[in-house]
């Protein structure tokens, strides 16, 4: 099975911000155990277990049996990108320096709390949708479950604090599938006008990070609880 080593998305933020609030990384790691069987099958699918490409973006799990080759799931992939930015858009129609903030985030530039909480709820929504596809198309449903049979006997994503950051340690299970004639995702190739959504759809789901949602979760509930008072 491929074990995975690497540091967490904005985990310097993420570290910062426990020892600010002199919190122990073990306490938030609990809270985001609620969210790690989705996270790891949505690694599982972008990295091991892709249909279409040999390191995908994550959504393709939900388009199986619908796009049929790597052009009809890529056309489908910067459909969603482009519906993202044109979501932001309309939101923050006014408020330009937010739409930027909200790239600069997404690109790792800044860490705008405010910004991660916006791709993390639009992200959500995206998903939302997109399970209808597992109620309604039945190799979907096959693909999804398959890999949910396989991610709910792996052990929890383990943490540790590092220097200034935070690295995690998780593992993928291994497939046996007859997915073949897979291509490459290289935001390179894109069309100017398509690589904004591009970028946004390759890495946008680095906001369904446990951790990560445990900790937007957290401060949330600190918000409202300041206001209260």
């Amino acid at each position: 099975m491929p074990i995975i080593q690497s540091q967490i998305p904005y985990g310097a933020a993420l570290y910062e911000w426990l020892h600010i609030h002199k919190l122990p990384l073990d306490n938030l790691a609990q809270q985001a155990r609620r969210y790690d069987r989705a996270y790891l099958a949505w690694e599982a699918v972008r990295l091991v277990r892709n249909p279409f490409f040999i390191t995908g973006t994550g959504f393709e799990g939900y388009f199986v049996g619908i796009c049929h080759s790597p052009q009809e799931m890529l056309a489908k992939l910067l459909e969603i990108g482009h519906g993202m930015l044109a979501s932001n858009a309309r939101m923050y129609r006014y408020d330009f320096a937010f739409q930027s903030r909200l790239m600069k985030t997404l690109r790792r530039e800044i860490i705008d709390r405010s910004a991660m909480e916006v791709w993390s709820s639009l992200l959500g929504a995206t998903l939302a949708k997109l399970r209808c596809n597992v109620h309604y198309n039945d190799p979907t449903y096959r693909f999804q479950n398959e890999t949910y049979w396989a991610i709910n006997r792996l052990p929890f994503i383990r943490y540790r604090e590092c220097e200034n950051y935070i690295e995690q340690e998780y593992t993928l299970p291994c497939f046996s599938n007859g997915f073949k004639g897979k291509a490459e995702f290289d935001l390179n190739m894109l069309k100017p006008s398509d690589y904004d959504a591009g970028y946004v759809i390759t890495h946008v789901g680095r906001f369904g990070h446990p951790l990560l949602r445990a900790y937007l979760r957290q401060e949330g509930l600190n918000v409202m609880g300041s206001r209260e008072e």
